[in-house]
């Protein structure tokens, strides 16, 4: 398994709990999460403070916008570029 395929099943088991949906849901790397219900401005924001504490992942003011974080897939790319535990 590679790294990238590690951090994408982290961050899908961590946003089915964030978004409230079962585990056995099927999260695509590139599914919108703005398409769920759950996923508003507060889960947003648990998600960034998760990336914070998980991987280190700081996320500076001018690299904050929804769309950056809107699926598994760039969440994880966010990972990749910013997280200083990404293998964590």
């Amino acid at each position: 398994m590679t790294e990238r395929q590690a951090l994408v099943d982290v961050v899908s088991e961590r946003m089915l709990k964030i978004i409230g949906e079962p585990a056995d849901t099927p999260l695509g790397e590139s599914e919108d999460l703005r398409g769920f219900a759950a996923f508003d401005s507060l889960s947003f924001l648990e998600v960034l403070t998760w990336l914070e504490g998980e991987f280190g992942a700081e996320v500076p003011d001018d690299e904050l916008r929804s769309e950056d974080f809107s699926s598994v897939g760039k969440i994880v790319d966010f990972v990749l570029g910013h997280g200083t535990e990404a293998g964590h």
